[in-house]
């Protein structure tokens, strides 16, 4: 299942997410900011153990659908240069590359990605 969080403990006050879960265990969950005509993914995760099994696809298509219901122009994102199975995710769902941040993980590039949405 999956649920959207609405009111989160935290300083941002365009603050979401999404979890999915299972028995009351949260298997993967995608945090991201509403900013006016535009989403901001904060992070996203799902248990190594159950990779694999379309968990992160549902949660970026509930979000999609959350854009387009909010009107949302673009939503973005940074990911690790190194990390290529999230980077094929997201090319799945139309996002694109469209710039390189250095050392935004400290130790490591990160690549801005985008996904036209309006």
């Amino acid at each position: 299942m999956i649920r959207e969080i609405m009111e989160l403990e935290s300083p941002n006050p365009y603050a979401r997410k999404i979890e999915f879960y299972e028995a009351d265990q949260v298997i993967g969950y995608l945090n991201y900011s509403l900013i006016y005509d535009r989403i901001e993914i904060d992070s996203f995760f799902v248990d190594e153990d159950r990779r694999r099994e379309g968990i992160g696809k549902k949660l970026m298509s509930y979000l999609v659908a959350i854009a387009i219901n909010n009107h949302v122009e673009n939503i973005t994102l940074e990911v690790r240069i190194s990390n290529e199975i999230a980077r094929r995710l997201y090319k799945q769902f139309g996002f694109r590359e469209v710039a390189r941040r250095k050392f935004y993980y400290g130790d490591e590039d990160g690549i801005l990605m985008e996904k036209q949405v309006m």
